[in-house]
């Protein structure tokens, strides 16, 4: 019988496990498994019904012209770690690993992001120079 993880292979070391409650964003407070309202401006709503910023700290109630652009959006919090530490396997690499809400990963990883997609974009561009001769653009 195949036996049940309740964590994922890097979640096993308990340095990094999560705690019993359920986790938050470290960049902005974000609970995870929540839906939030949120303004284009950053700020979002708590399920305390406290608002915030979009660095975590505590923010003014919006006006009706403010709040006439919320939307609503689930939270979902996962641990993340940086591409410098993905390839090392040591205990002294567990700072590297971050428990981030999807928008704070792009936002802190987006240099990391934007040169990988460029990379991608280059060889694909190689590739069909390679096979196919040179593309016009």
């Amino acid at each position: 019988m195949a036996r049940l993880i309740d964590h994922p292979a890097e979640h096993q070391d308990r340095s990094i496990a999560p705690s019993p409650a359920a986790p938050r964003c470290e960049h902005c407070g974000r609970p995870h498994g929540h839906t939030l309202r949120c303004l284009p401006d950053g700020r979002w709503l708590s399920p305390d019904g406290l608002w915030f910023s979009e660095e975590g700290d505590p923010a003014p109630w919006p006006d009706v012209v403010e709040y006439a652009g919320v939307r609503t959006s689930r939270s979902i919090v996962g641990l993340y770690r940086r591409r410098a530490a993905a390839f090392e396997i040591s205990a002294g690499n567990a700072m590297e690993r971050r428990w981030l809400c999807r928008r704070c990963h792009m936002v802190t990883a987006r240099d990391e992001h934007r040169r990988v997609t460029r990379t991608r974009s280059l060889m694909r561009l190689a590739l069909g120079d390679l096979f196919e001769g040179t593309y016009t653009i």
